[in-house]
């Protein structure tokens, strides 16, 4: 069965590279294209796809857009031009090994499955402290007990309309939100996949997330997962305004006992807590486990907390301003 490979990307010109080199090197019986949807990148992604497609005119294909359609968007659109039978989704800035391919479409091949997804997802780039302080080795297991799908049939994902863009950072799940059907997750079948960073990354990561989070949360968890979305962001809040209410509250008590000065000081404490307990990974020594908590773990959660915020923020002002006209 012919099988297209899609890919959305949105400046990845560190990674998208690696990501097709490892598609090229797959050991597939079938024929095999790989698209790729340049989502109106910024950087130097359009230079380097026009490469590859240069280089493999009949297994890379590009699409250049004027627009950023979010990565749900990028993939409906690459599905319903692709010649593979089999539909397979992934990111730019992951990596797979030989028999990924493989591996993932045969239960389908076979008549096991109508979708299937891999069994884990490692963290690629674990040399960063950015990355780091971030407390992963793996970046899921079993990818939400078939909720994401990786592989699926064309012709079922175009019958019931692909994923839902509306869900930016989360449409990957929209699928089976919308059919209630779960991808076979396929054990012994497994990819790298790069955490952010730098500050940039963190902080745009975490504002697509918080476009999305109270709506997720909804859809998954009815009014409990509302009362769950708050907590987050209460807990977001905590991070992001720690610092300045202990300035506060510290200038207060300068000039006295003082309520409010007193109060202002637990948000630092409850931070100073998180940061205590925060796990850390792939750390070779005991300085750099200090660095890592006193500078790298505090700044982390602070760019966290702020995209997180800068994107429920901006989702609600999105739909008042709808609402209004």
């Amino acid at each position: 069965m012919p099988v297209s490979i899609i890919i959305p990307a949105y400046n990845e010109e560190r990674h998208i590279a690696a990501c097709i080199e490892s598609l090229l090197k797959q050991e597939c019986s079938d024929e095999v294209e790989i698209i790729v949807v340049n989502n109106a990148s910024r950087d130097g992604t359009a230079e380097i796809l026009s490469s590859y497609a240069a280089k493999y005119p009949e297994k890379v294909r590009v699409i250049n857009l004027d627009r950023n359609l979010g990565p749900g968007g990028a993939r409906n659109l690459a599905a319903r031009i692709a010649r593979g039978d089999i539909l397979i989704f992934l990111d730019a800035d992951m990596t797979f090994p030989p028999d990924f391919i493989e591996k993932l479409t045969r239960p389908i091949k076979e008549g096991l499955a109508k979708a299937t997804t891999h069994a884990e997802e490692y963290v690629a780039n674990l040399e960063s402290p950015w990355v780091k302080v971030q407390g992963q080795h793996k970046r899921a297991s079993n990818i939400g007990g078939g909720e994401v799908f990786r592989a699926i049939i064309k012709e079922y994902f175009l019958k019931h309309g692909g994923f839902d863009p509306s869900l930016k950072y989360h449409d990957d799940r929209t699928f089976y939100y919308k059919t209630g059907n779960k991808a076979l997750v396929v054990e012994n079948v497994y990819c790298y996949h790069n955490n952010p960073d730098n500050p940039y990354e963190i902080f745009r990561r975490n504002f697509w997330i918080g476009r999305t989070l109270i709506a997720v949360s909804l859809i998954e968890k009815g009014w409990k997962g509302l009362i769950d979305s708050f907590r987050i962001i209460l807990f977001r809040i905590i991070d992001l305004a720690a610092i300045p209410l202990f300035i506060y509250g510290v200038l207060r008590l300068l000039g006295g006992p003082d309520v409010i000065g007193i109060i202002s000081i637990l948000p630092m404490i409850a931070f100073i807590v998180a940061i205590i307990q925060s796990q850390v990974v792939n750390v070779r020594s005991s300085l750099e486990r200090m660095m890592l908590k006193l500078i790298y773990v505090p700044v982390y959660r602070i760019i966290r907390a702020a995209g997180l915020i800068a994107g429920v923020i901006f989702s609600s002002r999105a739909k008042i301003e709808k609402t209004m006209k």
